[in-house]
């Protein structure tokens, strides 16, 4: 009684000449399988002399000899693991898809794309970039957030790596084969391994997580493992030591003056610029710094006193009224640029050049807020003053004249009120104090 075969086909290594082969040149290894009597073949990368080639070596299925060299183990031992991956990847396939087996779909396993994948062979990396740069194109995130993305993918990328967690490379799964086991050991090796504290690792786990989302929308992992997958930031602790809006900080009115006392005495000419550029941003309702960069002449109307500008962040158009302590900030800098109030940028600059944009702000914020901080500690600030102080001067001390939450929140730009709530709410006490106050009840 014969053998019997097996239900899938196995992989072997062979050396195959062709017309264009010259005696003496080595010959390329090939990855072998049988599919319904046709031969699949693609080359493996390595090339050996003919002399050097041993068929009968690993039981039948091909190797090197020694007169390879030094590595011919090393070599082996590679090319044996990518056959057994294969092997089993096919005999999986084939008992789930039994009697489907063709040759187009053997040679997707061996190039590494197998279209018979629940995720269509499709790279988890690239998924989740590819997810981010449409979310970027329809205005959902901004380019902060669109480039922050990619950072926290090349971690994850380096992750793979590192702790030889990647499949079909070292550095790269497939869509499919994300799990809460492989998101919990990059949780663990972000904390132990780069010391990341649990508000980094979670803003680097919002790319991954949405990109699970949308893995699932598409069908190419189940629902079950995208809920499971939602629930694994890590939770935040609520601490009574400390208010977690604590970390508004804001120039009250006195500070302000302080800060405008010290930039008429300063004798460094960037820095006084760069606080004309604060107090102009706290003066033109909390503007942010890349739109300080941006703004245009052609953005303000003097004659109406607004100031309409699409901001760069949220890609909605704000009008905002020009007070005259604002004016009086443009009036200092009347004909010094043709194209931008502040020359931060070229007149050539293209706006549409989002990249490059990008990384102009990085470098003129970290430029402006290293003068910022000097000019803050001269003047006698009790901590380090940021660009972005001038947003939370505006909006508290508003609300502290008693401005509605609403109007605050149209004039910083926000897409909700909500947003503007959950920052500055707990701003309002002496607010809240006098309208519980004026509520007439009947005493004991």
């Amino acid at each position: 009684m014969g053998k019997a075969s097996r239900p899938y086909p196995t992989g072997h290594l062979r050396l195959y000449k062709t017309n264009r082969h010259r005696e003496g040149q080595p010959l390329v290894v090939q990855i072998e399988y049988v599919v319904n009597s046709v031969p699949v073949r693609r080359a493996s990368g390595v090339t050996v002399m003919e002399q050097d080639w041993d068929l009968k070596a690993n039981r039948g299925r091909g190797g090197l000899r020694p007169g390879y060299g030094q590595g011919y183990r090393a070599v082996n031992n590679r090319l044996m693991k990518r056959l057994d991956s294969l092997d089993e990847q096919v005999a999986h396939w084939c008992e789930e898809h039994k009697g489907q087996m063709t040759a187009e779909v053997m040679k997707a396993f061996i190039d590494g794309t197998p279209a018979t994948r629940p995720d269509k062979g499709i790279d988890f990396r690239e998924f989740v970039e590819t997810h981010l740069r449409n979310e970027l194109d329809r205005s959902k995130i901004g380019q902060s957030v669109y480039h922050n993305g990619l950072s926290a993918m090349r971690m994850f990328a380096e992750f793979l790596k590192s702790c030889a967690l990647g499949t079909y490379a070292p550095d790269r799964i497939y869509v499919s084969e994300i799990s809460t086991a492989l998101i919990d050991r990059h949780i663990r090796w972000r904390k132990e391994i780069k010391d990341n504290s649990d508000e980094t690792i979670n803003h680097a786990l919002t790319p991954i997580l949405k990109g699970c989302q949308q893995a699932m929308i598409e069908g190419y992992i189940p629902a079950s493992l995208n809920a499971a997958l939602q629930g694994m930031r890590i939770a935040k602790t609520v601490s009574l030591q400390k208010d977690e809006d604590a970390n508004v900080r804001h120039l009250s009115k006195y500070e302000l003056q302080k800060l405008i006392a010290f930039h008429g005495s300063d004798t460094e000419a960037r820095r006084k610029e760069y606080i004309e550029m604060f107090l102009f941003a706290t003066y033109a309702c909390g503007l942010r710094v890349i739109d300080i960069i941006t703004l245009q002449w052609s953005d303000i109307d003097l004659d109406k006193k607004t100031l309409n500008k699409i901001q760069v962040k949220t890609k909605n158009r704000n009008v905002v009224p020009l007070t005259a302590q604002a004016s009086a900030v443009l009036d200092k800098w009347k004909g010094r640029h043709q194209r931008f109030v502040f020359g931060l940028l070229p007149d050539d600059f293209n706006l549409d050049d989002t990249k490059s944009l990008y990384h102009i702000r990085n470098a003129k914020t970290r430029g402006i807020n290293q003068s910022l901080s000097v000019a803050g500690n001269k003047a006698g600030l009790e901590f380090a003053l940021t660009f972005h102080v001038a947003r939370h001067t505006f909006a508290v001390l508003s609300l502290n004249s008693g401005m509605e939450m609403t109007m605050v929140s149209q004039l910083l730009g926000h897409s909700s009120t909500e947003i503007t709530e959950k920052v500055y709410a707990h701003f309002l006490p002496s607010k809240l104090r006098d309208e519980v106050l004026k509520i007439d009840l009947p005493s004991l």
